[in-house]
């Protein structure tokens, strides 16, 4: 589906989820949970609400 929020991929690039935002729609990072779910995905980082936080001030 590609990266929609590109920006947000660098400012955090382990991180596996990059919609960090409430309105930032991530498609990739619902089919990663999806996985998860099932048991096909592990060891998912993510940043912590804090990281987000810091790198927006």
């Amino acid at each position: 589906f590609g990266e929609g929020w590109h920006n947000n991929h660098h400012a955090h690039p382990t991180s596996a989820r990059h919609g960090l935002n409430w309105r930032e729609v991530d498609i990739n990072w619902m089919q990663i949970r999806f996985l998860q779910m099932l048991g096909l995905a592990k060891n998912i980082k993510v940043i912590d609400e804090h990281g987000v936080s810091s790198k927006i001030a």
